[in-house]
């Protein structure tokens, strides 16, 4: 341990007393700023993985007939293996949500908004995030089984295990029913969950009298490795060399809007953020919000922690005076002051951030869900902070050398003081 570092350490435990309210602020900002990085990224990453769900994954493949119906789509998922990674999730999919559909238990009926049919065998890794209250995706592959949101199933009164009757209209405007079995109840109660079941995709097309070698979209899951942004031209690149494509948008609606423009038969690839794009200003909001909050507390422990540096230092001029008295360097003294400041802003940085995960570990134990429309952020009724050290270097380091610049020309002002001056100072 070099002079300047023990001289700093020594200056720091000496006045403690003084620095005792620096290294607070420099804790409950940093702290509480972590904090609001973390649950903003969980809430989001929660987001998202209701929102992959919901959709298929990274990637709906749609278009066809008018109807956006997909004749022999056998042909189309071969195509699309030939063009996306090997381990990509390719899995049809059969959306039911323009028409009439209900379900029934012993005389109470509630109507869906969306019935959603599903390859349980190829989306089992995607359906595995789905937090369930009871029940689960096991032996949901060609079964009439289905699974419905908790909301649904406290309003129905039904648990797992419990048959349920499905009236709905068919293709050809008649109405079908059939009975069905409750296999999971999951907690979702948001904008993706409340109002949507999913089933097997033969049993649902079977029940709304779809022909059997046609779906109306494809659902696509890339390898986590893969940068969905960046590879989503390249993508459409191949794709439109196979098939009339539209372009691509970054809100499907202009899609469902101007795609009769090409022509039918023409498709189009939906990113995931095109389908979000109606939540889009809330996710924004959520951001603008979270960065202001971070750069407020960020001014707090710069301005707090340098204003208060720079009064310690004009108290310690008669300390600097017979530094310089017995001669020691003008940039050693500046090195060792300079060096106070940093291991107060690091020891305080460090702090913050087990305050922080301290905050992170208790907020998954209060239930949130009570809150309207709220459930969409949360994962199993509770926040779920999403860890990621790297934005504590950010902004750590961010703090760390606003801070030093500030306290900088303070130092250097004192520092360059006449010995005689400064010792004819007193504290």
């Amino acid at each position: 341990m070099n002079d300047t570092l023990k001289m700093s350490m020594r200056s720091i435990i000496y006045r403690k007393k003084q620095y005792v309210s620096l290294f607070l602020v420099c804790l409950f900002g940093i702290g509480v700023s972590i904090f609001s990085i973390f649950t903003i990224n969980g809430m989001l990453a929660s987001l998202k993985n209701k929102a992959k769900i919901y959709y298929g994954g990274d990637y709906q493949f749609m278009g066809g007939t008018y109807d956006y119906e997909l004749f022999d789509y056998q042909k189309y998922i071969d195509d699309l293996k030939g063009i996306f990674p090997e381990d990509t999730i390719i899995a049809p999919r059969f959306d039911y949500n323009e028409g009439y559909v209900s379900l029934y238990f012993e005389g109470v009926g509630v109507r869906q908004r969306v019935i959603k049919g599903v390859d349980f065998n190829l989306e089992k890794e995607l359906f595995s995030n789905l937090n369930f209250k009871s029940g689960s995706i096991e032996d949901m592959a060609g079964s009439d089984g289905i699974l419905l949101s908790a909301a649904i199933a406290d309003i129905l009164e039904v648990s797992t295990g419990d048959s349920i009757t499905m009236m709905i209209r068919t293709k050809k405007e008649g109405i079908n029913t059939a009975e069905l079995v409750v296999k999971g109840i999951f907690t979702d109660s948001s904008l993706f969950g409340m109002y949507t079941s999913y089933m097997d995709i033969d049993c649902l097309k079977n029940a709304y009298r779809f022909p059997e070698n046609c779906i109306n979209r494809i659902c696509i899951t890339l390898p986590k490795e893969y940068d969905v942004e960046k590879m989503t031209p390249h993508y459409q690149s191949l794709l439109e060399s196979k098939y009339p494509m539209y372009k691509q948008v970054n809100n499907k609606q202009l899609f469902y809007d101007h795609r009769a423009d090409l022509g039918f038969p023409n498709y189009g690839l939906i990113t995931l953020e095109a389908n979000l794009n109606d939540v889009q200003i809330l996710i924004n909001a959520m951001n603008l919000i979270s960065s202001f909050v971070i750069i407020i507390l960020m001014l707090i422990v710069i301005i707090g922690v340098s204003s208060t540096f720079r009064v310690i230092v004009i108290k310690r001029i008669n300390e600097i005076g017979i530094y310089k008295a017995i001669g020691m360097r003008y940039g050693k003294i500046m090195g060792t002051l300079l060096t106070e400041t940093g291991i107060l802003l690091a020891v305080g940085c460090i702090s913050g951030l087990i305050f922080a995960l301290i905050l992170c570990f208790f907020a998954r134990f209060i239930k949130l869900s009570f809150i309207p429309a709220f459930d969409i952020f949360l994962t199993n009724g509770v926040l779920a902070p999403s860890i990621n050290i790297f934005y504590f270097l950010i902004l750590s380091a961010a703090i760390i050398v606003t801070t030093l610049i500030a306290v900088f020309f303070r130092i250097r002002k004192s520092v360059a003081i006449p010995p005689c001056e400064a010792l004819a100072t007193t504290e």
